[in-house]
């Protein structure tokens, strides 16, 4: 490869990576696919980098390539790094697996906006091309100052990439199909190609563990969309996630055969190269959607749909068979096994008809082994007999739910755990459900500790029993759970399989409706229950009740009597840009918990304000246009927790509006993350004397705190980690001296600490990794006697070297990336 460039320091850091990359990839094996990658990639960007040295050299700004610099010198860290780490350590290997895989993306990433000077004929061309690509690049460093992590959570919600696949999937089957699917894949040309099999057979993990074959991700590259379809399908949705995910600004769909159109364009436009679209989830009464996908006039395009049924009209079908019988067994060994530990040898004739009453697939097998996890044999033989009793071998799908749900009876004498369980029903099919949603509700409805970590530690239990998945899509380092009640969840969501799901829903219909504990209805259009639209029904006892909304609906709501409703959950896909809460939530007296999500591309403007109840004492609103100041009209006198995520926050008020401090003067927390228009909090916000927690995250217009935030001398906590803009905090800060956390991580033009911040004499730990601007200290910092922990990077660490002997109960942690851990389980 030629890297001449003249001495310049940039062809020097890409010649020196270049080398080292092929060098160490033919020594370190442990690493090779992710160095192939790179060194792959390198190479493809060599000629690039020709024409950007060129062409800055030309408009003399060789100095805007220092970043260029700075990234091939970041990627010789990384692939020396290699060298260092055992091949045992599998923890070590499998962050740096990562690290080199997040790299290898970075780097496309960056070059990708230069690609079309390789097609300019001459220099004038060439320099026109730049001069597009610079505008491009500045409206880019525009959007990602004011918003660039608005970006990333909506992409963390709404992306199509493949999710992540697990390192082992049992089963000689699932290699014998990749195999036969990789080979489909390569071969050019338009295809749909079915993958069949019964559900919690491993459908899904096999396509996110073909989609992240090397193979695979070289030829489709960044022309792979991993799209859910679920139960009722929504096309216009899967549209705009389609063009968010290609980077394309987002049409408004007013029709399905809008969508059909834009989808259609959307795929002339990506289609110069191959294209890669899994479907995932398809039912049998969607048959149809799969046809809306199809495009002739792409020449190498692969439509992968994975369904329980099979589609007679497409072709090629690939059967996903079941475990073979001594792979469950081991399959089941393994998940019920104990520290390692096996409980003696169990009798094979047991271990075989637990298995085959599992019908050998993996999901099944999991969730029945680990119920009976550390269980005498003589329990498991009960179990089993039970299975025997629940029905005849004839229905494969009712023998499934039948077996999954006799794994629930026993759930280690905590019936609890069942009630969790079910409550994720709650939420729509494949909805990735936030962690802080299932807290406001469980801790309302069971009477758990109001910092939720009760509720996160169900959850886990949960997950451990394989009734749900745990994705993080950030880590916030401040977060490590410390006495002083700084739990945070922001990143976190669950995840149901929809075969469990299909359980909870089956579960929760059954019996009469008025005695029901849980309430879970999802309507279609304006099509309400025979029991609820002729107003014939009782007083419902449900505790929990759950109503979901599609595009379609559009009328008024129905009253409904809940008078032992403590948790209401209001879920919407809205057509239009309104949505209006029911009347019935003003006569739920016993309500103490209201979660509203929308579920749809856009927000939409949350009406009838006023039913809100008095009682209610956690609010949770998704992507919805909230009246904030307005709010202080309302009578929320029993409201603890307040959250706001993802919505626009509406700032205007009238004469006629009373303080915030008035409507909600018992608040405890206050939470508003990525609320993008948000500028300042309401000056009445500072009256509210219980406030103990402030998490104000992502919210990159949010300029300033109010001057008199110093009146809130209960806060515990102040979160404000992403505030782009903020550049100063209030002097009257230094009075909040019941603060122990104080997070202003990534708030890039902060650029000085209150002046008298010694005054905060409890503050044990302060966050300020990516305070860009942030350059000294000051002298009052030496009476923070009791801080004992400060997070930043190396640089700014050089600060606080002087202060160890003054502060001798102080640590000086180093920022590097949290490593997800959940590979470890």
């Amino acid at each position: 490869m030629s890297v001449d460039f003249a001495g310049a320091a940039v062809g020097t850091a890409f010649g020196e990576l270049y080398s080292l990359v092929k060098e160490v990839a033919k020594t370190v094996a442990a690493f090779h696919p992710q160095l192939k990658k790179i060194e792959s990639t390198l190479s493809e960007m060599d000629p690039i980098i020709k024409k950007i040295y060129y062409l800055y050299e030309q408009l003399d700004r060789l100095k805007e390539m220092d970043p260029i610099k700075e990234l091939l010198d970041e990627g010789k860290g990384l692939v020396n790094k290699c060298l260092m780490i055992h091949p045992v350590n599998l923890y070590k290997k499998y962050t740096h697996s990562n690290k080199l895989t997040e790299y290898n993306a970075a780097v496309r990433e960056k070059f990708q906006i230069y690609v079309p000077l390789l097609a300019a004929r001459n220099d004038a061309e060439m320099l026109m091309k730049m001069e597009e690509i610079m505008g491009k690049l500045s409206s880019i460093y525009s959007s990602q100052a004011n918003g660039g992590a608005l970006q990333t959570m909506l992409e963390a919600l709404n992306n199509l990439s493949v999710p992540a696949a697990p390192n082992f999937i049992v089963g000689s089957e699932v290699e014998a199909s990749l195999s036969k699917l990789r080979e489909r894949l390569l071969k050019e040309g338009a295809s749909v190609i079915v993958l069949t099999g019964p559900g919690g057979c491993g459908k899904t993990t096999l396509l996110k563990k073909l989609c992240h074959d090397v193979a695979i991700e070289g030829k489709f590259k960044d022309n792979i969309m991993f799209v859910p379809v679920s139960k009722k399908p929504n096309l216009t949705d899967v549209v705009q996630k389609m063009y968010r995910h290609n980077g394309f600004k987002v049409p408004e769909i007013k029709s399905e055969e809008d969508a059909v159109h834009c989808l259609q364009q959307l795929l002339n436009k990506i289609g110069q190269n191959p294209v890669l679209l899994v479907l995932d989830d398809v039912w049998k009464e969607s048959e149809s959607i799969v046809d809306k996908f199809v495009c002739d006039d792409i020449k190498d395009y692969k439509i992968v749909v994975t369904s329980r049924y099979e589609f007679p009209r497409f072709r090629p079908v690939h059967h996903l068979n079941p475990l073979t019988h001594d792979e469950a067994v081991e399959l089941f060994l393994q998940c019920a096994t104990v520290d390692d530990r096996s409980m003696g040898t169990p009798d094979t004739k047991l271990l075989s008809e637990i298995v085959e009453h599992c019908k050998r697939l993996p999901l099944v097998i999991k969730v029945v082994a680990k119920s009976l996890r550390g269980q005498h044999y003589a329990f498991w033989r009960k179990k089993l007999n039970e299975l025997n009793d629940g029905g005849s071998l004839l229905d494969s799908e009712v023998e499934i739910n039948t077996c999954l749900r006799k794994s629930l009876d026993d759930m280690n004498g905590d019936p609890s755990i069942k009630e969790r369980f079910m409550d994720l029903g709650s939420f729509p099919e494949d909805c990735k459900i936030p962690v802080t949603a299932l807290i406001d509700m469980w801790v309302e409805l069971y009477r758990l500790d109001p910092n939720g970590l009760r509720a996160f530690t169900d959850l886990h239990e949960l997950v451990s029993r394989n009734l749900a998945d745990l994705v993080v899509t950030r880590r916030d380092s401040s977060d490590d759970h410390e006495s002083y009640s700084s739990h945070y969840y922001n990143g976190h969501y669950a995840q149901q399989h929809d075969l469990l799901r299909e359980l909870v829903i089956m579960e929760c219909d059954k019996g009469e409706i008025e005695k029901r504990d849980r309430l879970i209805l999802e309507l279609n259009g304006n099509e309400f229950p025979n029991w609820w639209s002729e107003q014939k029904q009782q007083p419902l006892s449900a505790r929990l009740v759950s109503i979901s909304t599609d595009k379609t609906f559009s009328t008024h709501w129905p009253y409904l009597e809940l008078p032992k409703a403590e948790a209401l959950v209001l879920n919407f896909d809205m057509q239009s840009k309104t949505y209006t809460l029911p009347e019935f939530i003003e006569k739920a007296d016993k309500l103490k918990a209201l979660i509203v999500t929308n579920h749809s591309f856009f927000p939409a403007e949350l009406c009838n304000f006023h039913v809100v109840g008095a009682n209610l004492r956690r609010i949770r609103f998704q992507r919805v246009t909230v009246p904030f100041l307005s709010m202080g009209n309302l009578y929320l006198h029993s409201l603890k927790k307040i959250s706001f995520f993802m919505c626009y926050i509406s700032q205007t008020s009238t004469s006629n509006d009373a303080k915030i401090s008035h409507a909600m003067p018992n608040l405890v927390e206050l939470d508003i993350d990525y609320c993008d228009n948000l500028v300042a909090l309401p000056d009445g916000i500072c009256e509210i004397k219980p406030l103990e927690k402030i998490n104000i995250t992502n919210c990159h217009n949010f300029s300033t705190l109010p001057a008199q935030i110093g009146q809130l001398t209960s806060l515990e906590v102040v979160r404000l980690n992403s505030c782009t803009s903020l550049s100063l905090l209030p002097d009257s800060i230094r009075s909040l001296q019941n603060v122990k956390l104080l997070d202003i991580s990534e708030c890039q033009k902060l650029s000085a600490l209150p002046y008298q911040i010694g005054q905060m004499v409890n503050l044990d730990r302060i966050n300020m990794r990516g305070c860009l601007k942030l350059s000294e200290l000051p002298r009052s910092i030496v009476k923070l006697r009791k801080l004992r922990k400060v997070i930043c990077e190396k640089e700014k660490a050089v600060m606080w070297g002087p202060l160890k002997d003054t502060l001798p109960s102080l640590a000086i942690s180093l920022f590097e990336e949290e490593p997800n851990l959940a590979w470890l389980e």
